[in-house]
């Protein structure tokens, strides 16, 4: 690229939200924490004192979103934001040519730096560029290049320092230290800088000679988040830890007890960094004595050693709630204007090919005449949280800025309410007529809200949708309650099962299955089948496909299912045990336990037992069967391709009939009370999360939405990717190539959707009754009669409470 040439990318501003929470110009006392209003734009609390609500009205005053389009296409997943000291703005990457900005990002120019064309023309990769606001860069890259057989790059991380002057310092490590290697660095106003390295918490020091000498070790093993204001260190790890401050004047770490309180509240899940480059929460100093924490709940600034925690943004209302997202890097303006880089932390968009460029850059720019929430309001509840949920919220903020949305968790991560407590709290509240509008009834009391009439009717907003909006009628007449539509799923899973096709074609309901398990013992002494070493793991797979037949058309604990359900599942449970090696069931408790210890709940009661893609174990022979709740393209991909394996040329998969047949997991079920008195803003809300942009990027399932399930496997640019096993008990590495599903699999699966008609609807107490009752009888302890008898008894008491 020629020096001189200018490449002007425009501003498109293609959003623009209110976000609830908004500033003026601030202004804190450095020893209380305390706010001093310069234009009113904030009481002492942190909140607005202009945004007071009045009715269905916000008075004008609040931050306000601005997406940066750039006429040339970037490549966010390599991308990053630096501000130097005159003002100036630096878009870093590590795939292609920086960008500057000398007017907060309105027209961006190219920012050629020698250093970088080199290393783009040479094939070396830099996966840490930092600039610091004296224009210094310190660049974490590997010598070598790329080698596609071994999929990694070849040579050694170094980190490189180039000056303002562009004088450039290769860093080598300590002597005695040269198995170390560069891992994040920091770059502080002035030029200093400080970088981890691959051993632990040790931080070292670079000198001016290019040198570089020990500095401290800090109280977390390997951050992956290093900034310095001033005479502060600041360092957060990618774990359930909290974020550090050191003082490295004093050489002492800065104890602040009202920031580690609000991060226990609000981001009790820690850090979660991730390959991507993004965090779950971002701490960003931009002030001497201030720390601004951004995250799902917005955008907060706290100065330390203060006792208030000042909410800026309000991540419900924008894209910093948007669990799609998560921040990369943050800069704030001379003006107090936030301009936030978001990596696409989970877009399924791009699942079928296992990684994503996709993120954002948006300004946060105060507006003093801002309004919203003029044309009414929106509350959504649902009981546990909602990625799903959460990102629709996000969404319809923006396609409908007038509409105030409050979204309600009646069970928030963390906190001490029961399911019970916050069902009861609900129904307080739907009697007083002051409950949400929407509900989404997973692990709710659906059938009672249905007999107490409860929720209206979605078929008018269902047979609206037409063309590109519409969605799978076998869906739509499944849900259907004598000739309505009360409820209707945002997204579906199938209950599968893959294995040699001699075995897997003898599964045609559970007692067949049955059959088949004890045929593939005999077949495979001493081998794992499932591996699935409890009862109640066994119960809680087969569940899905029999819990439709636990109860009457009357409502009532059908017992005659409930006992062929235990006979069964014990025999299943007996064949899959039967001769197993007790260092597989130990690894299996293992696992569970440390699942526990680091989730608060056993692998097996978790979501991700039924969803988790466990083909590569069944390719790499750990296991005789595959099964999972098929919730996605990617996984489908992988089920089919398990053909093309050497070996595995006569492998099956099947959609698991049990009790029932035909059966589909519904997931994130969408319902409108009938108490709402916001009837336009709820069939909004239902028909956003059946249209194209949230079906596009779901959580926990398939698409329902047509047009969008054909789309998800016929993205124009899907490559083959690998799966990988690093290792069994013997060391042995399994690799298997993943293929897109071709138009005959595509249809296939159509097919299977198409035929669905028996929804699953997880039912916690039901289901809890049954594996509790279920477990002593499987063990031998109780009769199959007895362990009924006990199942019946236990509904029963809850029913009556």
């Amino acid at each position: 690229m020629k020096a001189g040439r200018r490449l002007v990318l425009a501003l498109a501003i293609v959003m623009l939200i209110p976000c609830l929470a908004g500033c003026g110009s601030i202004s804190r006392d450095s020893n209380t924490g305390d706010v001093n209003n310069a234009d009113g734009a904030f009481s002492e609390n942190g909140n607005s004192a202009s945004n007071i609500q009045q009715g269905d009205e916000m008075v004008v005053g609040r931050y306000v979103e601005e997406e940066i389009k750039l006429a040339d296409e970037t490549d966010w997943y390599g991308s990053g934001l630096h501000k130097l000291s005159d003002g100036r703005i630096v878009l870093s990457n590590k795939n292609r040519a920086f960008l500057i900005s000398e007017d907060n990002g309105a027209t961006w120019k190219e920012d050629e730096r020698e250093w970088h064309t080199r290393m783009l023309t040479e094939g070396r990769y830099a996966f840490e560029i930092v600039i610091g606001a004296d224009n210094t860069a310190a660049v974490i890259y590997n010598d070598g290049v790329y080698d596609p057989d071994a999929q990694k790059y070849t040579g050694k991380d170094r980190l490189l320092v180039v000056r303002p002057d562009g004088t450039e310092n290769l860093i080598e490590m300590p002597a005695g230290k040269a198995d170390i290697s560069p891992q994040k660095v920091a770059v502080a106003d002035d030029g200093r800088i400080l970088f981890s390295v691959s051993d632990g918490g040790d931080l070292y020091e670079v000198k001016s000679d290019g040198s570089c000498q020990y500095f401290m070790t800090a109280q977390c093993d390997y951050p992956k988040f290093m900034r310095i204001q001033g005479k502060l260190l600041f360092l957060d790890a990618s774990d359930d830890s909290y974020p550090l401050i050191y003082d490295m004047d004093k050489q002492e770490y800065v104890e602040d007890d009202v920031l580690i309180d609000f991060l226990k509240e609000n981001y009790p899940e820690g850090n979660s960094y991730n390959g991507t480059g993004t965090y779950q929460r971002y701490l960003f100093p931009e002030e001497e004595g201030v720390i601004y924490i951004a995250g799902k709940k917005g955008l907060h600034r706290h100065v330390l050693g203060g006792s208030a925690m000042e909410q800026i943004i309000d991540g419900s209302r924008c894209t910093l709630g948007d669990p799609s997202y998560a921040v990369k890097e943050i800069i704030m303006t001379a003006d107090h204007e936030f301009l936030i880089l978001f990596g696409g932390d989970r877009l399924h968009s791009s699942e079928k090919f296992g990684g994503s460029s996709a993120g954002r850059l948006i300004r946060y720019a105060y507006d003093p005449d801002a309004v919203s929430a003029s044309a009414g309001r929106l509350k959504v509840y649902s009981l546990k949280e909602n990625d799903t949920i959460r990102q629709a919220v996000a969404l319809f903020l923006t396609a409908y800025p007038d509409i105030a949305v409050e979204y309600e968790v009646g069970m928030e991560a963390g906190s001490s309410v029961t399911r019970e407590d916050a069902l009861k709290n609900l129904n307080t509240r739907i009697m007083a007529g002051q409950g949400p509008d929407v509900l989404i009834l997973d692990d709710m009391p659906m059938d009672s809200y249905l007999e107490k009439g409860m929720l209206l009717d979605l078929g008018t907003i269902l047979r609206s949708l037409n063309g590109e909006e519409a969605v799978f009628d076998s869906i739509v007449q499944a849900m259907k309650k004598e000739g309505q539509v009360p409820v209707m799923p945002c997204e579906i899973q199938l209950p599968v099962m893959m294995g040699e096709e001699k075995y897997i074609s003898q599964m045609k309901d559970l007692e067949s299955t049955a059959d088949m398990m004890e045929e593939l013992r005999r077949d495979n002494p001493g081998k794992d089948l499932l591996n699935i070493c409890s009862e109640k793991g066994i119960m809680r797979y087969f569940a899905m496909s029999c819990v439709p037949a636990w109860t009457t058309d009357s409502g009532d604990l059908d017992t005659e299912a409930v006992a062929q359900f235990l006979r069964q599942t014990k025999r299943i449970y007996d064949a899959q045990m039967d001769g197993l090696p007790e260092s597989v069931v130990e690894k299996y408790q293992r696992a569970n336990a440390t699942f526990l210890e680091y989730q608060g709940i056993s692998k097996e009661d978790a979501a991700i037992f039924r969803t988790d893609d466990n083909v590569i174990m069944y390719v790499g022979g750990l296991r005789q069967l595959a099964y999972c709740a098929l919730s996605s393209a990617g996984l489908y991909d992988t089920m089919v391709s398990v053909n093309k394996v050497d070996g595995f040329e006569t492998s099956a998969w099947t959609v698991m009939n049990g009790q029932s047949s035909n059966v589909f997991c519904a997931k994130t079920l969408l319902g409108v009370t009938a108490t709402t008195k916001n009837i336009d803003p709820a069939e909004k809300f239902i028909k956003l999360c059946l249209g194209k942009e949230v079906q596009s990027n779901l959580f926990y399932g398939l698409a329902v939405n047509q047009a969008v399930f054909d789309e998800k496997f016929h993205v124009e640019d899907i490559v083959e990717r690998f799966v990988y096993l690093n290792g069994d008990e013997e060391g042995t590495r399994t690799e298997m190539q993943v293929y897109p599903a071709d138009e005959t699999q595509i249809a296939a699966l159509r097919e299977q959707i198409e035929a669905a008609d028996t929804p699953y609807i997880e039912d916690s107490v039901l289901e809890n009754a049954v594996y509790e009752g279920g477990i002593p009888y499987i063990r031998g302890e109780q009769s199959l009669e007895e362990a009924v008898a006990e199942i019946e008894k236990k509904i029963w008491i809850y029913m009556a409470e």
